[in-house]
């Protein structure tokens, strides 16, 4: 197993396990860097569920793949997602309790979608 495909299975299971997070991951070529993005930055803080998972994910990274580097980042890094190769939790809009996939949401519209506004006011009351 190649170590983006590692990563990409390791990422899915922790999506899985912990769905209220959005994960962002990107390759750097020129540092062989594996940059992976966790927010929110408060899910995480003091989670110890999260931590040791995260924590057993780094060190059979770093086991298997030992001319690599893993690094976990959140909101305020210095480091920061530009190109992400792959997302989880992004496609989903939440409301309350409930989930709503957003490709369902627009779904049937085309790239360009001219929204008019028209100046009537009526309210549904």
């Amino acid at each position: 197993m190649k170590s983006k495909e590692f990563i990409e299975a390791k990422l899915n299971e922790l999506y899985n396990k912990f769905s209220d997070i959005k994960i962002r991951y990107e390759y750097r070529a020129n540092t062989f860097s594996h940059l992976i993005e966790i927010i929110p930055i408060g899910f995480f803080e003091g989670n110890e569920d999260y931590i040791i998972l995260e924590a057993e994910i780094e060190d059979e990274f770093e086991a298997s793949f030992p001319d690599e580097n893993i690094v976990f980042i959140s909101e305020g890094s210095l480091s920061e997602i530009v190109n992400p190769d792959f997302k989880l939790g992004y496609n989903s809009i939440k409301f309350d309790n409930e989930v709503f996939n957003f490709d369902f949401i627009i779904e049937g519209f085309s790239e360009n979608v001219d929204f008019q506004y028209s100046n009537t006011y009526a309210l549904a009351a």
